[in-house]
């Protein structure tokens, strides 16, 4: 896999395609990775080029240590490594907040913005909070069994893979990005986002409600809604036609 620095730190990501037009990819946290998006980056169209950024496997650490706010600055610093003018976010669920610090923060910078099963604040998200307690508490044990709420039904051997990269990845790492996206509410930050933004909400979602995708809606001027009506948590890998096909559409508008 490729590898640029990001203020001092190797950051590996994949990619893929050839083109005027780039996407940069988030994956979201509990161990997850570029494997999450690169189907999707294999599958933009023409003139698009794809880049799944890795952060707790293969990359070293924010030199602040591992926030979302940390991962923001790392999204900015990758676009400016690579040279990418105005290039798309993408990010899902822990990603998709990333995305709305960075684009919130240099609203000028990005062409567009795609936040998948994701939201602006965690208030009152019991799953969230237990599930970190877990991770204290239990280290990579019950990876297995915190993996499959991102999933409603995908093919067994990608999850296969999902849990055995999620089982090594850094424990501290993860703790560390979970606290701070309990800690974080975008709200007051959505209004800010200028780009056009595609909020794409799975209908099976039960961590990631349609209140959610609402909020984002509401707050972000010029936003739209796709929502997957078979997919869970991860519509990318679940139902990957209709994702692409969102996806594909709003890229067309940009």
């Amino acid at each position: 896999m490729p590898i640029t620095s990001v203020d001092g730190a190797a950051v590996h990501y994949a990619e893929h395609g050839q083109g005027e037009r780039a996407a940069v990819f988030m994956h979201g946290g509990f161990g997850s990775s570029s494997e999450l998006w690169e189907r999707t980056i294999r599958a933009l169209p023409a003139g698009w080029r794809g880049y799944a950024i890795d952060n707790f496997l293969r990359s070293e650490p924010p030199p602040d240590g591992y926030s979302v706010q940390a991962l923001a600055r790392r999204v900015r610093g990758f676009a400016d490594a690579l040279g990418l003018d105005r290039p798309v976010i993408g990010g899902h669920s822990m990603g998709g907040v990333v995305c709305q610090l960075a684009a919130s923060s240099d609203p000028q910078r990005y062409g567009g913005v795609v936040l998948v099963c994701t939201g602006a604040v965690m208030t009152n998200h019991t799953l969230g909070r237990e599930l970190l307690q877990d991770l204290r508490e239990n280290g990579h044990a019950n990876m297995r069994a915190i993996s499959e709420h991102w999933f409603r039904r995908v093919p067994e051997d990608f999850f296969e893979g999902y849990v055995a990269r999620a089982s090594v990845a850094p424990l501290q790492a993860m703790v560390g990005v979970q606290q701070s996206l309990l800690d974080t509410d975008c709200r007051p930050l959505l209004p800010r986002i200028a780009a056009p933004t595609l909020v794409v909400f799975g209908a099976h979602d039960a961590g990631r409600t349609i209140d959610h995708a609402r909020m984002l809606l509401d707050g972000i001027p010029d936003s739209r809604l796709a929502t997957m009506p078979d997919s869970g948590h991860t519509p990318m890998v679940e139902t990957p036609a209709d994702f692409d096909a969102a996806l594909h559409d709003f890229l067309s508008t940009l």
